[in-house]
C-alpha cells in the first residue's frame, strides 16, 4: 500500500513541478499568440467579402421582358411563362 502511495506522490510533485515551470507558461502564451494571429488573419478576408456580399445566396435572374409583337406591347415573365398585353404605352414608344 505504501509502494502506491509513494508513486503517486511521485506523479504529483512531478505534475507540479512541470506547472511550475516557466517553459510551460511560455508555450502557452505561445499557443495563445498563435491563436489570435490566426483570428486576426481569418477575419480580414471575412470582412472583404461581407463588404461585398449583397445579401443573396444565389443570384436572382431577372423574369420579366418587354416584347413587341405585331404593333402590340406585351409584357413577358420568363419564369412563369405568363403574358401580358400592356395598353397604356405612348404611341411613340412602340418604335424605340
Amino acid at each position: 500500500m505504501e509502494e502506491k502511495v509513494s508513486k503517486a506522490e511521485t506523479i504529483a510533485k512531478s505534475v507540479e513541478k512541470i506547472s511550475d515551470s516557466k517553459g510551460l507558461a511560455a508555450i502557452g502564451d505561445g499557443l495563445g499568440m498563435g491563436i489570435v494571429a490566426l483570428a486576426f488573419c481569418m477575419a480580414f478576408p471575412m470582412l472583404m467579402f461581407a463588404s461585398k456580399w449583397d445579401g443573396k445566396l444565389h443570384e436572382e435572374k431577372q423574369c420579366y421582358e418587354i416584347k413587341e409583337i405585331e404593333n402590340r406591347v406585351y409584357k413577358l415573365n420568363t419564369c412563369t411563362g405568363d403574358l401580358n398585353e400592356i395598353k397604356n404605352l405612348p404611341k411613340d414608344n412602340l418604335s424605340k
